[in-house]
This record gives structure tokens, C-alpha cells and sequence, in this order.
């Protein structure tokens, strides 16, 4: 693949903030491989301001108010020769086809061979290799090296504009807890162990630690908070621009494998994420500085979102000294180096 293709690109990307993230890795390498083609991406609303990779326009794509069908017809107008679509869905094939561009390159599967062109089978089995690798298959055969860790770049004055209408300002250092996990409790820590994992990261550590998340998550980071002075509840009170400013200055993460992971992963920053119900071999923090927690039992991974043996011993069996003391060791360690 070169720069010699006419025409823009188009990216369809996922829809769901985790995937978003690693799909970062996918755009960098479009930008990279056709350097002298506009690149555009078309996003889930909400996700349009965010700080992706981009080389042209990010387009909205609202699925309460537009279809598919009609958002891709008036896609035509900028005259696309090439779309990519990461996500499985026969929807966003059918967004492609009614574009009428000419090369729409995604996977098969969902009854969407005959909308694509070409459609690509999967070269491994399904979860069995890296969402980031998958997503690469659809640009083989690829010259040098691929592009695998997400990114994105935020820059001071990005950081200081979010951070502006903050409800309050942030300490120099701190932590972040991510507790939510939109997929479903098989992918969430008990509730109790993070309040422990709290209690223990403010008095051993010194430092306060912030509870990001939805509005979803605000009883549950109640829970955790537990009175204590040490820790700020946050949930439901930042923007998606605002997490992503928070975690770009905080000093470690600790989170589910969660939308929130990826970002930080994105970012770089140090971050420790606890896995359940999923694996890292398929939804890993791509982030030399992330440490994942994974016990890998004989039920692993499921991939449910309740647990089908009612006991979730893929997490509870994870404790709260275990976490606190891999998350002490990175601190030290990140202090060091700074």
C-alpha cells in the first residue's frame, strides 16, 4: 500500500470507547502507510471531540436520529476511494455500501460479504490474538513493521482547556480509580475491594486518589469513597474530554478493563487493570507501563456479562493487598524515574 491511491480514506470506527482507543493504533497506521491522502473518521456522537489521530474531517454518526442507510448516502458528496470499517456490525457495511465507495475493506461475518469490497476472513480464530493485531489484518500485507500501541496525543494547552471548568482543581499528584465496567459485573472488581484498595493507596501512598466514571457509576464510587477525606468522587461530573485530561495528569490508574483503561493506555501512563470475565490476550492496556492482573482460572475467560457459576472467583479472588502492593511498587518506581 502506498500514497499513490486517489481519492480520501474513511475509517469506520468502533463504538464503544475501549475499542475506539485501539483502533488509535489502526488510524496512526492509514496516516502512516498513505501520507498524502486525506484521512477522515467516522464516530459514534459523543466521541467527536476527542483527541484522535486524524487527517481530515471526524464525522458524527448519531444512530437516535440518522440511519445508517441515509448518514451513507450523504457520504457521497466527498467522494471516498477507500473505507475501512472495524466494526463487525452489518450496519456500518451497509453505512459503506451506500456510500458507493469504491474499496470497502472490512471483515466478513454478520451477512455482510456482499456489501463489502473485498471482505476479509479472519486469519485466527475469534479473541484469540489482540483486538489492535485484528484490526491490522485488514491492511496485509503490510510493509516493515505494524504500528501496535494506541495513541493519543494531547498536548499542554488541550490539557489546560479541559481542565479549566474542572468543579474543582486537581492535586499535584494523585491516584484515579476506574471502577465502572459498562460490559457488566463479570468484568467489575467488588465494590468492597476497591473502598479497601482505597483506604490502603491514601495512607501508604500519601496521595489522594479520584473516582472517574458516568453517571452510572455514582453510587458505586459512594460506596468506595466511604467518608474518607482521601478520596474525590468525580463520577458523572466530567465531560469524556475532562477523564481524558484527568488520566493524562494522574500519576497511576487502577480500573477494570474498561474504556477507561484504553484511554490511559493511549496516554502511555502508568496504569494497573484487573481482568475478569475477559483476557488480556484480546483486550490488553497496549502501554509499556501497564501491569495487568489476570488469574487465568479453568472457567477463564467467558466473556459474559454475569458470571454463568454465580461466583465470580476471577475477581474476588484478586485482593486488595495484592493490588496495593504491585500499585506502591509503581508509584516508587515512576517517582524514581521522573
Amino acid at each position: 500500500m502506498n500514497s499513490e491511491s486517489s481519492g480520501g480514506i474513511l475509517i469506520r470506527t468502533p463504538n464503544w470507547l475501549g475499542d475506539l482507543m485501539m483502533s488509535t493504533a489502526f488510524i496512526h497506521q492509514v496516516m502512516e502507510l498513505f501520507p498524502e491522502s486525506e484521512v477522515d473518521l467516522v464516530v459514534r456522537s459523543g466521541f467527536e471531540e476527542l483527541p484522535l489521530p486524524c487527517r481530515g474531517r471526524i464525522l458524527s454518526f448519531d444512530k437516535k436520529t440518522q440511519t445508517p442507510g441515509s448518514f451513507g448516502k450523504n457520504l457521497r458528496q466527498y467522494e471516498y476511494q477507500k473505507m475501512f470499517i472495524l466494526p463487525p456490525s452489518f450496519s456500518s457495511a451497509w453505512m459503506g455500501f451506500r456510500a458507493s465507495i469504491p474499496e470497502r475493506i472490512g471483515f466478513s461475518g454478520d451477512f455482510r460479504k456482499i456489501l463489502l469490497k473485498p471482505a476479509k476472513k479472519h486469519e485466527n480464530p475469534p479473541r484469540q490474538i489482540h483486538l489492535v493485531d485484528e484490526y491490522m489484518e485488514l491492511l496485509k500485507p503490510l510493509p516493515g513493521t505494524p504500528i501496535r500501541f494506541p495513541r493519543l496525543e494531547v498536548n499542554e494547552d488541550w490539557l489546560e482547556k479541559q481542565l479549566i471548568f474542572l468543579p474543582q482543581s486537581l492535586p499535584e499528584r494523585f491516584i484515579c480509580f476506574a471502577p465502572g465496567a459498562v460490559y457488566g459485573p463479570a468484568k467489575q472488581w467488588p465494590l468492597e475491594s476497591f473502598r479497601e484498595l482505597g483506604e490502603i493507596m491514601t495512607r501508604e501512598s500519601d496521595l489522594p486518589v479520584i473516582l472517574l466514571g458516568t453517571e452510572a457509576d455514582q453510587e458505586t464510587a459512594e460506596f468506595i469513597q466511604n467518608q474518607s477525606k482521601g478520596i474525590t468522587n468525580l463520577c458523572g461530573k466530567t465531560s469524556l474530554n475532562q477523564l481524558v485530561a484527568i488520566l493524562a495528569r494522574a500519576s497511576l490508574l487502577v480500573s477494570n478493563d474498561s474504556g477507561a483503561m484504553h484511554v490511559m493506555a493511549a496516554l502511555q501512563r502508568p496504569q494497573m487493570a484487573l481482568f475478569g470475565s475477559s483476557t488480556p490476550r484480546w483486550t490488553a492496556p497496549l502501554n509499556p507501563l501497564a501491569e495487568v492482573i489476570y488469574l487465568d482460572l479453568e472457567c477463564s475467560p467467558c466473556f459474559k456479562r454475569q458470571c454463568p457459576f454465580g461466583h465470580l472467583n476471577c475477581l474476588t479472588g484478586i485482593s486488595p493487598q495484592q493490588v496495593a502492593e504491585q500499585a506502591l511498587k509503581m508509584l516508587e518506581e515512576t517517582t524514581s524515574s521522573a
